[in-house]
């Protein structure tokens, strides 16, 4: 797989000032729903030009980080704005450093990129600076891996590119490293329950309009982060 333009994904191109604001707009739906809301999309916009053509899709690896107090999981003040992930999209053989930001249902991201053999080593010596100082400013260190498979369409919206993407068979687990090895023996964080997301710039398009009403969605705020972190005990030793 090789780089991945900015333009596949709104909140790239996105500011949290900016005069064309991205959203997303999730849905967590049964798979058969899912799989009949895929069908409708894909008559309508085109198949993620990064997909592997046997799969359909292409596999995730992220890995989340939280302070030793959770702060992020716990949304305090400081860390309810911004998260944190690594991560490798299909067999890409670099990392992406990433910075995902929602406030007001606005959503930006800031991604830079790593050598994937530069991840046994401190952040500081990864190659990019802001990533590092950032993690090291506000304490966070890896908490969790989490591995999916992932199908998406693109297209473009009367305000610029949208973006539609299916995530399915999600597992997780504790991690205190970086490594981006696809989760094997983890904890199912998904089992019946497909996650569906409309991007989009400044405001909901009418395709997705139609979408939203032909298959009665209903949106949700299901996190993948949060969901492992339950899952998986992290959220109990806290509270402990």
């Amino acid at each position: 797989m090789s780089a991945r333009p900015l333009w596949l994904s709104p909140s790239l191109a996105a500011a949290p000032d900016g005069g064309a604001p991205a959203f997303e707009t999730k849905f967590a739906v049964p798979a058969g729903t899912a799989a009949a809301v895929e069908a409708w999309v894909a008559e309508r916009l085109t198949r993620d030009p990064h997909s592997d053509p046997v799969r359909n899709g292409y596999q995730i690896t992220s890995v989340y980080y939280d302070t030793p107090a959770f702060d992020v999981f716990h949304r305090r003040p400081g860390y309810d704005v911004h998260k944190y992930r690594v991560r490798r999209y299909g067999t890409e053989p670099v990392a992406q450093l990433e910075r995902k930001s929602k406030k007001d249902g606005r959503v930006w991201k800031c991604r830079a990129t790593a050598p994937l053999a530069a991840l046994d080593r401190p952040p500081a010596e990864w190659g990019v600076g802001w990533f590092a100082q950032e993690l090291a400013d506000l304490a966070l260190r890896p908490v969790c891996a989490v591995t999916y498979d992932r199908s998406a369409f693109v297209g473009a919206g009367p305000i610029g590119p949208v973006r539609v993407t299916f995530d399915r068979a999600a597992v997780g687990r504790t991690t205190d490293g970086v490594s981006l090895a696809p989760v094997a023996d983890g904890v199912p964080l998904l089992t019946d329950e497909v996650v569906v997301e409309f991007k989009y710039l400044a405001a909901l398009p009418p395709l997705f309009k139609e979408a939203i009403e032909a298959h009665r969605l209903a949106p949700t705020g299901l996190s993948k982060y949060r969901r492992c972190a339950r899952t998986t005990g992290l959220a109990a030793e806290v509270a402990s």
